[in-house]
């Protein structure tokens, strides 16, 4: 006997590391084969003040969902964050988010129950922790992806009533299977795209190491100004070198100080389309330690100069992963000789380009997804 289509609950939150994955799969599930047969409904929980929702107000006015028999609903509830700072605000704060999560349960049960959901697929953060719970409680399959090289609190609890556990790395999650990270379809770059990207740009020397400045936006401008200060202080870095950089929404106002240096070409933001435009062009990424944006650059065969958050211990574990693996090389930003050691390694590559790899992307990026897939429909 056939199954009935099932209807599926995407629990995740807050950040970048989170919501765009969650993204990358729902496209690549909508666009399956099998995937009208098999699927009647998906429901994403989250933050209506969170960057969750704004990705998913995109998706639901995307071309590509707009079909009969696909439907795309946000549910809003609330969640408690643990905060491990001891200053009593913050401990006052969990105290009063006991209670939030107490009433997201709630919540959760009963829209679990309301709309007869069958899988939950938690990617982690801490808006999925009480739709985890209220699926725990009412037997749900559960199903979880952690992406960093140690798991957070909402995906360690997750994994032990999971049926299933995928991780991007191993060792990660007890009985847990590595499948790699969730990488969006769109950074995939055709040789006929890469053409007319340097069309675009006609200013950009081929010649030259291109170096890609990616830091984000949030607590990023101090390292942003490192790089100017690298260009200032050090004439042969605007000779040899030709730097890519991404300011991200917050830091635009650095534009027109890069833009005083003939060999720098800015972007304020860029889709996914364009830094697989970028990636693929780059021989050497400065970026964060974000486990995304460390997956899409390595899969452009990129020398990664990687300086983590320094305030999250899993930046560094992860970096310190790529350093093992890849002979990446970490930079520690609250090292005193932060800015020496920067201008050094840049230095020290200025005539590195990389060898770029005829690997099938599209295929390795697809695996992941294509094994989650099947765990949900089995």
């Amino acid at each position: 006997m056939k199954q009935k289509p099932l209807k599926i609950v995407m629990a995740w939150g807050w950040t970048g590391g989170h919501v765009f994955p969650i993204k990358s799969l729902l496209e690549y599930l909508a666009q399956h084969k099998t995937f009208s047969s098999n699927i009647n409904h998906i429901y994403r929980f989250g933050n209506k003040n969170a960057l969750e929702y704004t990705v998913f107000q995109w998706l639901k006015n995307a071309h590509n969902w707009k079909k009969k028999w696909y439907e795309l609903d946000f549910i809003s509830i609330y969640s408690w964050k643990y905060r491990r700072e001891t200053l009593l605000k913050s401990r006052i704060k969990n105290v009063r988010d006991l209670f939030l999560f107490a009433i997201g349960v709630v919540q959760s049960l009963f829209w679990l129950i309301y709309y007869k959901i069958d899988v939950i697929f938690c990617k982690g953060g801490y808006i999925a922790l009480p739709v985890v719970a209220a699926a725990r409680l009412l037997r749900k399959k559960i199903i979880v992806h952690e992406s960093d090289t140690h798991s957070w609190l909402v995906n360690k609890i997750a994994s032990k009533f999971a049926w299933t556990t995928f991780t991007w790395f191993d060792n990660v999650l007890p009985k847990a299977k590595t499948v790699g990270q969730i990488i969006s379809e769109e950074v995939i770059i055709d040789q006929k795209e890469a053409k007319m990207f340097l069309k675009q740009y006609p200013e950009l020397d081929v010649q030259k190491p291109w170096i890609l400045v990616v830091w984000g936006s949030q607590g990023s401008q101090r390292l942003y100004q490192a790089i100017i200060k690298a260009l200032e202080s050090d004439k042969s870095l605007q000779n040899d070198i030709q730097f890519l950089v991404v300011l991200g929404l917050l830091n635009k106002d650095l534009r027109p100080q890069f833009e005083r240096f003939p060999n720098v070409v800015c972007f304020d933001f860029v889709t996914q389309k364009e830094m697989g435009m970028l990636c693929y062009h780059s021989d050497i990424a400065i970026t964060r330690a974000g486990t995304t944006s460390l997956a899409e650059q390595k899969l452009y065969d990129m020398k990664l100069f990687i300086v983590p958050i320094a305030w999250t211990h899993d930046q560094y574990d992860n970096a310190n992963r790529y350093q093992k693996h890849y002979n990446d090389i970490l930079i520690d930003q609250k090292d005193d000789t932060f800015l020496n050691k920067l201008i050094m390694e840049i230095k020290r590559h200025k005539n590195f380009k990389k060898i770029l790899t005829s690997q099938d992307r599209l295929a390795t990026i697809s695996k992941a997804k294509e094994e989650i897939w099947e765990h949900i429909i089995d």
